[in-house]
């Protein structure tokens, strides 16, 4: 009779499997049918496992409140249920001290729920739980069933037959996760494609990966500035990741492979993962993704993100083939204001641009090169392409009307800016904004830029004599002076005669003036130059040339005495002073070259 109860249990239960694909109510009249057939059995709970979070939580169970079993999460390991799912076989607690044992290492967390799942704490008398495993051997969860009751102990006939159940089970869930993830993926298929084919921009195919992964996501370019997130919470994480992991974003840029990482964010710690935005052999930008701390992405999640990936790419391309064509059109434009005169095609060709020819405009010249010989000729080329999406970038997101033209090593740009700027305000505002490009050129792009500012003009039509300003400091800059890496036409100086002039002549004259005093220096390893220099810059103040070179003023004094033996002169004024400035600026710009 007994027998016959079983087999009756499990022909329901086959039944009910074949019933319906709704999992939690397959699973709920499964264990019914458990505890109908198992004589003696109080309780029952199936539960599964979450990769994500790696833990196991109760799907179904009679004998306890769902409202809070349903807060348990179960380490693989803790309690009866954990250890079997570690174990992947069949385990029968056959006294309370075995139960007490299996149940001892419960957290905190799960042993309060546990206790109001039962309305108090108490460790069942004996307890049977089996493995729920897949065809590919791989466990889906665990199936308990207990015994409060001091009378009733199970036996090995009753875990042959909860395994009987639980390969019915495992049956169910295999069966859920097909449909659930067909479904699934024709979901991510659809929204995907949907938000690709709209065009919508980044910020709605962050929202449409947030949605599929439920998870927050936030998208950086290469220069680490946030350029989409998927909602308020992941934009308040975006700015503290940004402050506090800023390092490690460029790192997983400059990786340019998939990494994860630990970030302490507003008082907890998450874990990020970091996947590079590639398109054309460039890495575009960054997908971070901020999940809890043990999360791991199923195999769906995973597929949706890489989906994503690639429209992201597309997307963020498709805005950088956008920008770089409108600026190619002004760099015809800024082309023919720089080489050729200044006709009625250029102000038509401005209008459409809509740079109008107003009084309260005026032009500055920006030139930019860049260079590397140390790199491949091709690898260059990428380089500077690289370069070229953040300028194209940066020029759009500056409130100031730019042209940009762009050949070969060298770049352009023309800015329109109020009549009312002073020169030096102008300066002042360009500055940063070429710095940070010079800066992202050397540490991205191994590229060395050199950036020259040109005189502020108030025509179009001079805005060629602005050019060849900016052309002359790139010119003065090539020769390494200082190590600057930009300066502007009037931090020239009068350097900006002695590039309209041959370096021989310029050599010739330096000689004349001051080679007597620079042959002494070399022969007698003396610094007088440096000495007359010093002494001519601060208005021929001995104590005061004495401070700046470090030594005594009777030095200063026995010096120029040596300098004006040389010289054949007892004082230095008028035109004589002036030739020796000359020659001593002269000297300075000949030694940059």
């Amino acid at each position: 009779m007994e027998t016959e109860k079983r087999l009756m249990s499990v022909i329901n239960a086959v039944k009910v499997l074949n019933s319906t694909r709704d999992l939690p109510e397959v699973l709920h009249q499964l264990i019914k049918e458990v505890l109908n057939v198992i004589g003696g059995a109080n309780a029952a709970v199936l539960f599964l496992y979450e990769s994500r979070s790696n833990t196991l939580y109760a799907q179904s169970a009679i004998g306890f409140d769902m409202e809070q079993l349903k807060h348990v999460r179960l380490a693989p390991g803790e309690g009866m249920s954990g250890k079997t799912f570690v174990s992947q076989k069949g385990n029968i607690f056959s006294s309370p001290d075995h139960t007490s044992r299996g149940m001892g290492n419960l957290t905190g967390n799960s042993e309060h729920y546990y206790a109001r799942s039962l309305g108090e704490m108490a460790y069942p008398v004996s307890a049977i739980c089996v493995p729920i495993m897949s065809a590919e051997e791989e466990c889906l969860g665990v199936l308990t069933v207990d015994i409060f009751e001091k009378d009733r102990q199970f036996d090995e006939s009753d875990l042959q037959l909860l395994e009987t159940f639980a390969g019915q089970a495992s049956i169910a869930v295999e069966n859920a996760r097909l449909f659930s993830q067909n479904k699934r993926t024709k979901l991510i298929h659809e929204e995907l494609s949907k938000v690709s084919l709209a065009k919508g921009g980044l910020g709605d195919i962050t929202k449409a990966l947030a949605g599929l992964i439920e998870e927050e996501v936030v998208v950086f370019n290469e220069r680490v500035d946030v350029l989409a997130v998927s909602g308020k919470a992941a934009a308040e994480k975006a700015e503290a990741l940004k402050d506090e992991a800023d390092p490690l974003l460029k790192y997983a840029l400059s990786r340019n492979s998939t990494s994860t990482s630990e970030a302490f964010l507003n008082g907890e710690t998450y874990l990020t993962y970091f996947l590079p935005i590639q398109a054309d052999g460039l890495v575009l930008g960054l997908l971070a993704i901020i999940v809890e701390k043990n999360t791991v992405f199923d195999p769906l999640d995973q597929f949706a993100i890489e989906q994503a990936i690639t429209i992201f790419a597309m997307e963020m391309n498709r805005r950088d083939r956008f920008l770089a064509e409108d600026f190619h059109y002004s760099g015809v434009v800024l082309e023919q204001l720089i080489h050729a005169p200044y006709n009625e095609l250029s102000s038509d060709a401005l209008a459409r641009l809509n740079f109008p020819e107003l009084d309260r405009h005026h032009y500055a010249v920006v030139h930019l090169y860049v260079r590397d010989p140390l790199l491949p000729f091709e690898e260059v080329g990428e380089k500077k392409k690289q370069l070229m999406r953040v300028i194209y970038r940066e020029m759009e997101s500056i409130p100031i009307k730019t042209l940009v033209y762009e050949r070969n090593m060298e770049v352009t740009f023309m800015f329109t800016v109020a009549a009312s700027s002073a020169e030096e305000t102008v300066f002042d505002s360009l500055e940063p904004l070429f710095s940070s490009i010079i800066h992202y050129a050397g540490q991205e792009c191994q590229l060395k830029g050199l950036a020259g500012f040109g005189q502020v003009v108030d025509k179009l039509q001079d805005v060629h004599l602005s050019y060849k300003d900016a052309r002359r400091c790139v010119q003065y800059l090539q020769a390494g002076e200082g190590g600057r890496d930009f300066m502007t036409y009037r931090q020239l100086g009068p350097y900006r005669l002695f590039l309209k002039m041959e370096r021989g002549e310029l050599q010739d004259y330096a000689d004349e003036v001051l080679g007597r005093v620079a042959e002494h220096d070399r022969k007698h390893e003396t610094e007088l130059l440096k000495t007359l220099k010093v002494y001519v810059e601060s208005n021929q103040n001995m104590a005061a040339s004495a401070k700046k070179l470090y030594v005594h003023v009777n030095t200063i004094k026995y010096r120029l005495q040596s300098i004006y033996q040389l010289l054949h002169t007892d004082k230095l004024d008028g035109r004589e002073l002036f030739e020796l400035q000359l020659g001593l600026h002269i000297m300075e710009y000949l030694n940059t070259k």
